[in-house]
């Protein structure tokens, strides 16, 4: 470890500066972190470290923060309250659903009616890109790749069982028909008119 500190400040004020730097280092982090470790990166003596750790973790404490600095493994790492654990699990269960974007659900439309179909079929039928609204539905696991196309070999994409269980689907015969959904013969004359 290097005798010159990272943060150069009077013996008085380190303190000061270790706390932040610690908790900045400690979001970052998905496994406890040693008290060495974090003292080299600081550049600072373990016990400073240790007792700033320590301070840290009485401070969450006395406030009644809803995470708190816990030594396991060897290391330090912030956890949330048991207490506060049912509000997580309804955040991580429920708070993440976002809805999903106009282009999101017509790009998810035509691969369900259309399955399996390419990315440039949907792009020719939406009449724009759909890369990176494929791969938000990728990513959310309404849809998955299913093999490529014999004649152009592009990546075909199908909606998964998990896009059923959203809609309430059993199967995607139970999808509705969308003849009726379609406008008639004069709605569309007059749309190719206005154009």
């Amino acid at each position: 470890m290097s005798d010159e500190a990272l943060f150069p400040v009077p013996e008085g004020e380190q303190r000061d500066r270790i706390e932040p730097a610690l908790e900045a280092i400690l979001l970052v982090v998905d496994e406890p972190v040693t008290e060495g470790l974090l003292a080299q990166t600081l550049g600072c003596a373990v016990g400073e470290v240790t007792r700033a750790l320590r301070g840290l973790a009485d401070d969450y404490d006395e406030a009644g923060r809803g995470f708190e600095l816990r030594q396991v493994a060897g290391g330090w790492r912030f956890y949330t309250r048991s207490e506060y654990a049912p509000y997580v699990e309804r955040f991580v269960l429920e708070g993440q659903q976002a809805r999903l974007t106009q282009a999101a659900l017509e790009t998810l439309a035509v691969i369900a009616y259309k399955q399996p179909v390419t990315r440039s079929s949907v792009s020719a039928i939406r009449g724009v890109s759909v890369d990176g609204v494929i791969r938000t539905l990728l990513t959310r696991g309404l849809i998955e790749e299913c093999g490529t196309d014999p004649e152009t070999g592009g990546y075909q994409y199908r909606t998964t069982t998990l896009f059923l269980e959203k809609l309430g689907l059993n199967s995607l015969e139970e999808l509705p028909a969308l003849a009726p959904l379609l406008p008639g013969m004069d709605a569309l004359d007059d749309v190719i008119a206005a154009t």
